[in-house]
C-alpha cells in the first residue's frame, strides 16, 4: 500500500473525529503485513482503536470479514470502557481475582482480551450455556431457549451437545466468529 498517500487520509479522517478505524484489504486472510502496516499508520496518526480484518478471523469472504472488522472496531473501545469502569468499582484487591466475560462461543475471555466481535451475543450465549447445563436431561429430548430482552429476541436448541457457527447475519450484519447457533428473530430495540 502507499502508506505516504494513506497517511493524510488517515490523518483527515482522524482530524475530523472518527476515533475507531478498521482495516481490510482483500487478500489480508493470506498476506497480513499490508493491513499490519496500515494499522501501524493508523495508531501513529493517533486511532484509539484500530481493527485489522485478519486479526480477528482470516477467512477468505472480503465482505463479511470487512463487517466483522467494523463491528470490532466500532464496539471494543465500547467494551472496554464498561470493562474499566466495572474494574474500578471494586477495591484494589480485584487484581488478584481473575476476571472472564462470556463470549458469543460460549467460552470465557479473561478481561483483558475480551473484544467486540466476540461478544456479540455474549449475553444470549451465557442463556444458552445456563439452560443447557440445567434444563437438558442426558438422552432426554431437546432443549428450547428462548431470550426475550430489551433489545433483541434470541432462540435456540440444545439437544445435548454445543452447536456452533463461524458465521451469522445479527441486525443485517454479517459477523465471521464462531459462536453458538443462536438465531435472533428480533434486533434493534
Amino acid at each position: 500500500p502507499d502508506l505516504d498517500a494513506l497517511r493524510g487520509k488517515l490523518a483527515a479522517l482522524r482530524a475530523s473525529g472518527v476515533e475507531a478505524v478498521a482495516v481490510v484489504l482483500m487478500h489480508a486472510y493470506t498476506y497480513r503485513q499490508h493491513e499490519e502496516a496500515v494499522a501501524a499508520l493508523a495508531r501513529e496518526v493517533g486511532f484509539a482503536q484500530v481493527t485489522t480484518s485478519s486479526s480477528t478471523l482470516p477467512m477468505v469472504k472480503l465482505v463479511p470479514r470487512g463487517y466483522t472488522a467494523t463491528a470490532d472496531a466500532y464496539l471494543t473501545p465500547h467494551i472496554k470502557a464498561y470493562l474499566a469502569s466495572f474494574v474500578a468499582g471494586f477495591d484494589d484487591d480485584i487484581s488478584k481475582v481473575e476476571i472472564s466475560f462470556m463470549q458469543s462461543d460460549g467460552g470465557l475471555a479473561p478481561a483483558d482480551s475480551f473484544c467486540g466481535f466476540r461478544a456479540v451475543l455474549s449475553g444470549p450465549a451465557g442463556g444458552y450455556i445456563g439452560y443447557a447445563k440445567t434444563a437438558h436431561t442426558p438422552g432426554g429430548p431437546p432443549v428450547i431457549g428462548f431470550d426475550m430482552g430489551g433489545t433483541s429476541t434470541d432462540v435456540s436448541r440444545y439437544a445435548g451437545s454445543v452447536e456452533q457457527v463461524f458465521e451469522a447475519r445479527l441486525a443485517g450484519v454479517t459477523i465471521q466468529a464462531p459462536q453458538l447457533d443462536i438465531k435472533t428473530v428480533a434486533a434493534g430495540g
